[in-house]
């Protein structure tokens, strides 16, 4: 895993949609990538929380970042099970990245994930905020960001 204080590697992705979309389109925001499977019990468990903290969290006034945004990262061979988990798991955002050579794709390779689930928070300056965070530490966090008015 890369760690905290690190500046968060760039890269660039083609989404569901077939849009390329890289690390410096979400500057200025905090951006939660999250690296799942469809296949993987603990991933669609979190998924259900993720989703409440997305709910929660995309309207929201930061401190430090103009927003937040989600990137899912399915590793899945198979697309048509990850579109599924995507729409089962009401996964409602708008950044879904599949990646069928999983553990062997760039994007593993350059944020080092070995297993899933592994998330981190990145920072509007692309600093990794939360390297691999549980949902509990990354619900404090963003909360003690939130701009009061």
């Amino acid at each position: 895993m890369l760690v905290l204080g690190q500046q968060a590697p760039n890269f660039e992705v083609e989404n569901l949609r077939k849009n390329k979309i890289n690390l410096d389109s979400f500057k200025g925001q905090y951006v939660l990538v999250d690296f799942w499977g469809s296949w993987c019990a603990p991933c669609r468990q979190e998924n259900k929380i993720l989703t409440m903290m997305y709910a929660h969290y995309k309207d929201q006034k930061f401190k430090k970042a103009e927003g937040i945004q989600f990137l899912s990262i399915a590793f899945d061979r198979d697309p048509a099970a990850a579109l599924k988990a995507i729409e089962n798991d009401g996964l409602i955002w708008p950044h879904h990245v599949i990646e069928p050579n999983m553990f062997e794709s760039q994007l593993a390779k350059i944020y080092k994930i070995k297993s899933i689930p592994a998330k981190y928070l990145i920072g509007p300056d692309q600093i990794i905020m939360l390297a691999d965070p549980s949902i509990r530490e990354l619900d404090d966090f963003l909360a003690f960001q939130i701009l009061k008015n």
